[in-house]
């Protein structure tokens, strides 16, 4: 499977639960597809007035394909989150969240043709970024990033991505 190929299958996936849009401009900076999903919960007794507690979770998915990555590129999507993503398009430009705001995760998908140096591969595991709103009353945002290696077959992410890591294994 090449990385076209496989792109447009977990766009396929996706399709179901986000809301897609291909190609996705960041000030210039041009990714395949961003795909966004908002998820509200609430728990109320009897009438929908009687609300007990309700949860807002957003997931924000930045895909992208690569001949080769490089440090360079990882570092450039953690720096467009911090510069760019976390406080236009996740916030908004407000302060904060809205009030019952749960978590929203902000997710690279990056698929590699090529092999990942040691060297990459450090950095995709260290790369970090997680902020809370109001000492996490109003929840918080946080990044992770997967990378496929289609020439090796594995897949590499951060600390916060263990769980998808499990979930895309079925992919490659």
């Amino acid at each position: 499977m090449n990385k076209d190929e496989l792109l447009q299958k977990l766009l396929d996936i996706y399709k179901g639960s986000f809301d897609i849009e291909e190609p996705y401009d960041i000030k210039g900076d041009i990714y395949d597809a961003y795909a966004f999903c908002n998820i509200t919960n609430a728990k109320y007794v009897l009438i929908k007035k009687a609300e007990l507690w309700r949860a807002i979770c957003y997931e924000h998915a930045f895909f992208r394909r690569f001949d080769s990555i490089s440090g360079q590129d990882i570092e450039r999507f953690t720096k467009q989150i911090q510069d760019e993503i976390e406080p236009n398009l996740v916030r908004g430009g407000k302060p904060y969240m809205e009030k019952d705001h749960m978590y929203t995760y902000i997710t690279g998908i990056f698929i590699s043709e090529k092999g990942i140096s040691k060297e990459v591969r450090k950095k995709i595991q260290r790369a970090r970024f997680y902020k809370n709103y109001l000492l996490s009353v109003r929840g918080y945002s946080q990044m992770r990033i997967l990378v496929i290696d289609l020439e090796n077959h594995t897949i590499i992410g951060n600390g916060a991505s263990r769980d998808l890591i499990k979930d895309y294994k079925k992919f490659i």
